[in-house]
């Protein structure tokens, strides 16, 4: 069985945290020291800039009451966005895979609540990661045989992670950001992209590396992480290239986007182009499982046909995967 995606959509928030406003916040930082060291201009956040400046987010439930959008709301546009590109009404979708790793309550969930606010009886699976979550999803999909698929699969992956992050805390306030992705997949009609091959594993023996807390703020052991995920990421690449025929002049690499000087170390180890690197993190900010999703949801239309995307995620768990697809020509 081939899996195609048919689509993909993304959704941001308008509000932008620039390094300018990080470093008024007067946290022991600068905007040399976070270009320095993740590379990140910016990020997108549901959260108000006025808000932050004078709370922090110390006390993140009272995020939920000033922000502009849940996760759920960026999920909802996201979808909408891909449903449209694919030309399909939300009820032909016969199952939603969810991903939220900032969810709102536990029942009903995101997911349950993307179904309702598309107006649909459907299926709803909670596949749930964090930044992994575009391989976790292919993966679990690519294990079905073909007849036990709906024609078409909803898949979304969503958070708000500036609402769970502390603003005195000077690291975790320059990397993060918030969005929502969402991809179409068929198992039986034709698609601009189709997957040549997933991979997805964990190990929780290391879960606590990365903790998104349901009852306080976000933290991680962040140089153990970072030193893990560019390994891990390394790994996966030297995997696809050993089995398939992979050529960095004319094929494209997108990683989970978690800093953009972590990205530029792993295309450097695998000699591949900055012209067939695609990223956002500059620009949007870490944005977990939606982040990988997301960039090529934004690239949709720059996809050409006769080329390899290998994607390659790694994150909380911890866990990581791959996902190698063909582009097609498609109207």
């Amino acid at each position: 069985m081939a899996l195609n995606i048919l689509s993909m959509g993304f959704a941001h928030p308008t509000e932008i945290i620039t390094n300018a406003f990080i470093e008024e916040l007067d946290i022991g930082t600068n905007s040399e020291w976070i270009l320095e060291k993740i590379g990140i201009h910016e990020r997108k956040t549901t959260l108000p800039l006025d808000y932050i400046r004078e709370t922090r987010n110390e006390d993140f439930h009272k995020a939920r009451e000033v922000c502009s959008a849940s996760a759920g709301e960026l999920a909802y546009e996201a979808a909408q966005m891909a449903l449209d590109r694919a030309g399909i009404k939300a009820s032909e979708v016969g199952l939603i895979l969810s991903n939220c790793c900032t969810p709102i309550r536990f029942a009903p969930t995101e997911g349950q609540e993307l179904a309702g606010r598309l107006g649909i009886q459907v299926q709803v699976h909670e596949a749930f990661t964090a930044c992994p979550a575009f391989a976790l999803h292919c993966d679990y999909l690519n294990r079905f045989d073909e007849n036990e698929l709906p024609k078409y699969t909803l898949c979304v992956s969503t958070a708000t992670l500036t609402q769970k992050v502390n603003y005195n805390e000077r690291s975790d306030a320059a990397i993060w950001g918030d969005g929502a992705a969402a991809w179409i997949i068929s198992p039986s009609v034709p698609g601009k992209l189709t997957i040549l091959d997933t991979h997805f594993t964990a190990d929780p023996l290391r879960c606590q590396s990365v903790v998104v807390d349901t009852h306080g703020h976000f933290h991680q052991d962040g140089r153990a992480v970072r030193d893990f995920s560019v390994r891990q990421t390394v790994r996966l690449i030297k995997r696809m290239e050993q089995e398939f025929d992979i050529d960095w002049e004319k094929d494209i690499f997108v990683g989970h986007q978690a800093n953009r000087t972590m990205l530029a170390q792993i295309t450097r180890n695998r000699k591949i182009p900055d012209s067939n690197h695609w990223h956002n993190v500059e620009r949007i900010g870490n944005q977990a499982g939606a982040g990988a999703p997301a960039t090529l949801a934004m690239h949709w239309d720059q996809i050409l046909p006769d080329k390899k995307i290998a994607m390659a995620v790694v994150g909380a768990g911890l866990s990581w995967g791959s996902v190698l697809l063909q582009t097609n020509d498609v109207d």
